[in-house]
């Protein structure tokens, strides 16, 4: 009887240690929660499964905030909204799109960087064998109007030595259709965005990843309005949204396949094979941990090439921006 009684209370003194937590839990959950808007500059995609998934996981709650997303089309548009302030004052955009931004006046800074190199790739179809930037003299290039891939493409032509004008420029949309309808040779997308999408219904597509040909530039990062980060409320919020974002990144990082099931989970209409396809692709460009980290070396290599390129209004420096701890 003492045995079955010492278990009993064993049992029940490990039950409420694991409920302890959740007790807690439960109390921080009942005070409200500050509501916040983060800006994404783009579709709900795995891209930025990191932000999503940290939501699911209830990252952004254990912080005591209430995230909501907004998006727009496109790195420039999210970094001139985010510059503005009247709305959301904190969310992402790409590299280039930041440095530019600020060297026309943004006030804008970058909190993180997620990809460390750019994720745009030129896909073509298999059987026009175009395997190198050169195979595209003749050709029609698809490019969407205000896209930052835009710039990256015509870096790409610079580094390589390459005549841009002998390439034909297509206006198109952010879809597909064009180049499976044959009306471009090739469209300009990242990796896991649309290339995944093709592959992963089978279709034959070559891709070329611009990094893969000299255009090392920071990409995805997380971006704050100068006036907010001044502010020490504010900042305070920023890095709560920091700390769950990374969160939920490092998951894509270190566990792709779970990632892929969360975000199969909450976004159930997309396309299971692509999902996987495109989740493996995001966690190999966040690549070695930390996730988030940038340097100043690798600012500085993004300054160079859009300076070289002569795409920023005025000179900037890396303290310009980026915040670094």
């Amino acid at each position: 009887m003492s045995i079955r009684i010492s278990r009993r209370r064993l049992l029940g003194a490990s039950i409420a240690a694991s409920l302890g937590p959740a007790l807690i839990a439960r109390r921080t959950m009942a005070q409200p929660l500050q509501k916040v808007e983060v800006l994404l500059d783009w579709k709900p995609l795995p891209t930025y499964a990191g932000f999503f998934i940290a939501r699911e996981l209830g990252a952004f709650e254990r912080q005591g905030l209430d995230v909501t997303f907004k998006e727009v089309q496109g790195a420039t548009p999210a970094a001139e909204a985010i510059g503005a302030g009247k709305g959301a004052w904190i969310g992402t955009s790409s590299g280039m799109a930041t440095v530019i931004g600020r060297s026309k006046g943004l006030p804008i800074k970058s909190l993180a960087v997620y990809y460390r190199k750019t994720p745009s790739a030129i896909f073509t179809r298999t059987e026009d064998r175009i395997a190198h930037p050169r195979d595209l003299y003749g050709k029609k290039v698809g490019l969407v109007p205000g896209s930052i891939t835009n710039e990256e493409i015509r870096a790409l032509f610079t580094i390589n030595k390459l005549d841009w004008s002998q390439v034909e420029q297509v206006p198109v949309e952010w879809d597909p259709f064009a180049l499976v309808e044959k009306k471009v040779d090739a469209l300009v997308d990242y990796e896991e965005m649309t290339p995944a999408e093709l592959l992963s219904e089978g279709r034959r597509i070559l891709v070329m990843r611009l990094a893969d040909f000299g255009v090392r530039t920071y990409s995805l990062n997380m971006i704050v309005n100068d006036q907010a980060w001044a502010d020490p409320a504010r900042r305070d919020t920023a890095m709560k949204i920091l700390d769950a974002v990374n969160e939920g990144y490092s998951l894509v990082n270190e566990r792709p396949g779970d990632a892929a099931n969360h975000f199969q989970r909450l976004f159930p209409r997309l396309a299971p094979n692509y999902i996987v396809r495109s989740m493996v692709s995001v966690s190999q460009q966040l690549g070695p941990p930390p996730v988030g980290a940038q340097t100043r070396n690798g600012w500085q290599e993004t300054i160079n090439l859009l300076s070289s390129l002569k795409l920023l209004a005025k000179p900037v420096t890396v303290d310009d921006v980026a915040i670094f701890s």
